[in-house]
């Protein structure tokens, strides 16, 4: 086993897409032992403060048609839309552990206004619309309900739709019983976005 680490005390872990703090690299009679070591390995391994692509890896050294070794470079798309892709969502910021405490009221309003702002629960590609050729999810001057999806955020190509309740969690941000008008739009479709960056901005109506 062969761990080349590109974090460590003291350096810093970019926040932008497919950034690497470790490569693991394992020498086995054959595959199906280099497939256990590495599951035994990343098993152990406890990063936190930060998500990492662990959950995934530790996924796909488990599947069949991985362990089979017969596969092309659509393996990994076909491999998501077999899995639960909210599950895997779910287990990487488990792992991540505490990363920052929930947003509050006071972080989303807007001083001297009744505007708030809707802020980037985590790193991620944003996009304003489903495909391409669609329209937007919502314009400037829309009215919403805190169920209706403003974007999708991507990250490592599992794709997210993003909606006012999404944040109603441990406190209740957006009044579920209330419509709410979009003012702005800070961000450009495909553009990389990290956690607590301005999305929109949106007022209750």
């Amino acid at each position: 086993m062969e761990v080349i680490a590109a974090a460590a005390a003291g350096k810093l872990v970019s926040p932008y897409y497919d950034s690497m703090i470790a490569q693991v690299i394992v020498h086995a009679a054959d595959r199906a032992s280099g497939l256990a070591k590495l599951v035994d390995y990343l098993g152990r391994v406890r990063v936190t403060g930060i998500c990492t692509n662990i959950p995934l890896l530790k996924r796909i050294l488990r599947d069949e048609v991985f362990q089979g070794g017969v596969y092309d470079t659509n393996y990994l798309p076909d491999f998501l839309a077999r899995i639960d892709g909210q599950a895997l969502i779910r287990d990487i910021e488990a792992a991540a552990g505490e990363m920052s405490s929930a947003i509050d009221l006071d972080a989303i309003r807007i001083d001297g206004s009744d505007e708030l702002k809707v802020l980037a629960p985590a790193t991620a590609i944003f996009y304003t619309t489903p495909t391409p050729t669609e329209p937007d999810y919502v314009s400037v001057g829309d009215r919403i309900s805190v169920r209706h999806t403003l974007c999708q955020l991507e990250a490592m190509k599992i794709f997210t739709p993003l909606k006012l309740g999404d944040f109603n969690t441990e406190v209740v941000l957006y009044d579920e019983n209330r419509q709410y008008q979009i003012t702005r739009i800070n961000m450009a479709t495909g553009q990389q976005v990290n956690a607590g960056d301005l999305l929109f901005v949106v007022k209750p109506v």
